[in-house]
């Protein structure tokens, strides 16, 4: 059957093809031909394909400058808004595409996308930039795109001063994350330093695609909160949270007990049903690796650390097919971050009644107590 947008067969409100084709031409109409002058969010993306050579590229919205740049990218600022919406606002970013190994090819352009503001950029790009349609739950949603020529940065980036210490030593990668986050550095912008290569031994540093970037940060934190918690006094009894965002659900219950983890994700589409399972056991070893439990993790673990308490942590998403655009684990992290831990069950009751399945009975048989979960 043909998509007709203008029918909705797909049963959508919206079509977000028509959309996301709205904000590329918008974008392109602002592009001079091959020029584009912006403000980059920051926003810097690096591929995994060819690794260790692969394509790094730097976005911005065209005509679009200062702090309002900053909403087309930052998590904190997008949280909240509908999908479409997201996927409008990603889908104007143009970005200059570039091959390298290593951030030194790519000159002071990593230093634009982990500056704390937004910085002017002027990109002269091979050809027009194109767009591209794709709707893959793995990648974010991107506006169009062209091999980058050269890149005239305008003004200074504002790179957070403990970044750029480490940025010119040679401390380890992984002790150098933990030690920005522990002084209060964007999450964010750690992402993209390691993304980018700027952490770790100089001589050997490489560029890293971003989704593993972005899981090998989270894991790092994760285990550095992980091992302050893991001392702290138990919960004094259950403790329940829900929150809902982008047709995810989300149920989060800790238990008195050691700090332990269950994560179940459940991927409903039509009749099917997919679902990943991660258990990390009192010795922080994970039975699977996963950058949505990675994130989840991270999240509730910060909630545990400034309530001074530790538990045995059980976490159930259930993702709708409303969720048809992937926008990135940030919304994990971002949603869980604003859940409310009660000693009630109200969120249990209400993860029951949004989605119609018990969270128990996926773990293991509703007749069984909470601590099944692990």
């Amino acid at each position: 059957m043909k998509c007709q947008g203008r029918k909705l067969l797909c049963g959508l409100p919206r079509c977000p093809i028509k959309d996301r084709i709205s904000a590329f031409k918008i974008a392109l109409s602002k592009a001079a031909g091959a020029e584009v002058f912006g403000s980059s969010p920051p926003a810097a993306v690096v591929g995994e394909y060819g690794w260790p050579q692969v394509a790094v590229y730097i976005g911005e919205p065209p005509e679009v400058f200062g702090e309002e740049a900053k909403r087309y990218e930052d998590p904190s600022l997008l949280w909240g808004l509908p999908l479409e919406e997201i996927a409008r606002l990603r889908s104007y970013v143009t970005f200059g595409v570039k091959r390298a190994v290593t951030p030194w090819e790519l000159g002071e352009l990593p230093y634009v996308a982990v500056s704390a503001r937004p910085v002017d950029v002027e990109m002269r790009l091979a050809k027009p930039p194109a767009p591209q349609v794709r709707f893959d739950l793995r990648e974010k949603p991107m506006g169009p795109r062209a091999p980058l020529e050269r890149a005239r940065v305008v003004e200074n980036p504002v790179v957070p001063r403990q970044l750029d210490r480490l940025i010119a030593e040679d401390a380890a990668a992984g002790e150098a994350v933990v030690e920005l986050y522990s002084k209060g550095v964007d999450l964010y912008i750690i992402q993209r330093a390691f993304a980018l290569g700027l952490l770790g031994a100089r001589h050997r540093r490489r560029l890293v695609p971003s989704r593993w970037g972005i899981t090998a940060v989270d894991v790092a934190v994760g285990d550095w909160l992980a091992s302050r918690v893991r001392d702290l006094p138990e919960v004094p009894q259950t403790l329940y949270g829900y929150g809902e965002y982008l047709d995810n659900r989300y149920l989060v219950a800790v238990v008195p007990g050691p700090l332990r983890f269950a994560y179940l994700e459940r991927w409903q589409s039509g009749g099917g049903v997919a679902e990943i399972l991660v258990r990390e056991d009192v010795c922080g070893v994970r039975s699977t690796m996963d950058g949505g439990f990675e994130a989840a993790r991270v999240a509730v673990l910060e909630k545990l650390a400034s309530m001074g308490r530790r538990g045995s942590v059980g976490i159930v998403r259930w993702i709708g097919e409303g969720y048809y655009v992937s926008v990135g684990n940030w919304q994990i992290r971002e949603t869980l971050r604003r859940v409310v831990l009660r000693p009630i069950d109200e969120g249990y009751r209400l993860y029951v009644e949004r989605v119609g399945a018990d969270p128990l009975r996926l773990l293991g048989g509703s007749a069984k107590p909470l601590t099944e979960f692990f």
